[in-house]
């Protein structure tokens, strides 16, 4: 007995959580439709968490009464389950459970799940009452059923309800691109300034060598000269304050967030500053040119290009060792898209990387840059271009304000950028 006692206790409580299950399917579909929008993933997940329970719910309720009737010998699950008899009203013909104040009274939970059973398994329908009344005990459990459904008023619990129980998703990560790639820049030479200035030799007279006449006779009378060139270094600076509260109390970091913004805004100065210089200190204009109108197809590009080479060759005596195209960002997507029809080329056409504006053309290293004015194309030597920079710049600067519980912080650098011989570029746009 004490075996089959667990088994009804077990019985009872599966019927519960199988029915509060089914509250929580139609609370969360009230809830949905209540805000007139569609489920969302999450609650999608948990109403097939909520289904499949009460399947494996239904199926051990299924088991847990057979075993009460076999252990009873007997089928009747009503009078298993029923610790009294119900209370009848109306002559008790339909066994129902409405007092004359018409309220309906289910004095124990066993009562009530006999109806769920009765309701939703004919086979113990018939058991309870024989075939032949199967079908008037449904219909008397349904309607006791439905009056109780009719008289519980369900409270939903909305979001809006329990807002200190869902607190907002805060992302602790920066959501934007912090760029501080300085692609003209990295291309040049690098000198280190350990002053605010930057100091070259440059030849202005080279020694001659001539066939000589005669015996005795001269020939090359050039002398080499070489002057000293001297430019001054540009300082670039930035500053901010910041809180303390703003520095310790921020995720990220507030603190370093200035830092790379402001380090990003410097490398956009100098990098703009060193394509200026290439754009002004170069070279002429090769013949032919590309046009402004962006239509110029794969031998256009081709003619420019090797033009430039050609004039730069022509223009140093065959001295330039040309190998870098710069190219504006326009331009660089122009070339990028242009295809050729023909099916030989006398030499390697190249590839370009759209994503890095980097990449190779006809031998040559190609630098796209943000820096540059619209509609710039020049090819040179790289290695007749200076950049002088002092040592880890933009170098960092703290001042911590006790008096006020902040810090001041800055960014600072010197820079210059020096195209040394002009006649080793050329534009071709």
């Amino acid at each position: 007995m004490a075996s089959m006692s667990t088994t009804r206790m077990r019985l009872e409580r599966l019927a519960d959580e199988r029915q509060r299950t089914s509250e929580k399917i139609e609370d969360t579909l009230a809830m949905a439709e209540e805000e007139t929008r569609d489920l969302l993933d999450v609650e999608q997940q948990q109403l097939a968490k909520y289904r499949g329970r009460i399947d494996e719910v239904e199926q051990e309720i299924t088991i847990l009464a057979g075993d009460l009737e076999r252990a009873e010998s007997s089928r009747d699950v009503s009078r298993l389950l029923r610790s009294e008899p119900p209370a009848q009203s109306n002559g008790g013909q339909r066994g129902e459970l409405v007092p004359p104040d018409g309220q309906l009274v289910y004095r124990t939970f066993a009562q009530y799940a006999r109806d769920e059973l009765i309701v939703r398994y004919p086979l113990i329908a018939s058991a309870v009452a024989g075939p032949d009344q199967q079908t008037l005990v449904r219909e008397a459990a349904q309607e006791r059923l439905e009056i109780l459904q009719h008289q519980r008023t369900i409270q939903n619990t909305l979001t809006s309800n329990v807002a200190g129980l869902l607190p907002p998703t805060h992302l602790n990560q920066i959501m934007d691109i912090i760029d501080k790639s300085r692609p003209v820049v990295a291309s040049a030479r690098q000198v280190n300034l350990s002053s605010g200035q930057l100091t070259y030799p440059r030849i202005t007279q080279r020694p001659t060598v001539l066939k000589q006449a005669a015996e005795k006779t001269e020939a090359g009378t050039a002398n080499m000269q070489v002057v000293m060139d001297t430019v001054t270094a540009d300082t670039y600076l930035g500053g901010g304050d910041l809180s303390w509260q703003t520095i310790s109390w921020s995720t990220p970091d507030a603190l370093q967030l200035w830092f790379d913004l402001a380090g990003e805004a410097y490398a956009r100065q100098t990098e703009t500053a060193a394509c200026s210089e290439l754009g002004t200190a170069g070279g002429g204009t090769s013949t032919p040119k590309l046009g402004t109108a962006g239509t110029e197809d794969f031998n256009a590009w081709r003619a420019a290009i090797l033009g430039g080479i050609a004039s730069i060759y022509t223009t140093t005596g065959g001295r330039a060792q040309t190998d870098t195209l710069y190219l504006s960002a326009d331009k660089f997507f122009q070339l990028a898209g242009t295809g050729s029809a023909n099916v030989l080329q006398i030499s390697a056409v190249g590839g370009l990387d759209v994503s890095s504006m980097t990449g190779t053309y006809a031998g040559l290293r190609v630098v796209g840059s943000y820096g540059f004015a619209t509609n710039t194309a020049i090819i040179g030597d790289a290695s007749a271009f200076l950049v002088g920079e002092t040592a880890g710049a933009p170098v960092e600067m703290r001042a911590v304000e006790p008096t006020i519980g902040g810090m001041q912080v800055g960014v600072i650098g010197a820079f210059k950028a020096k195209v040394y011989d002009g006649q080793r570029f050329v534009h071709i746009a």
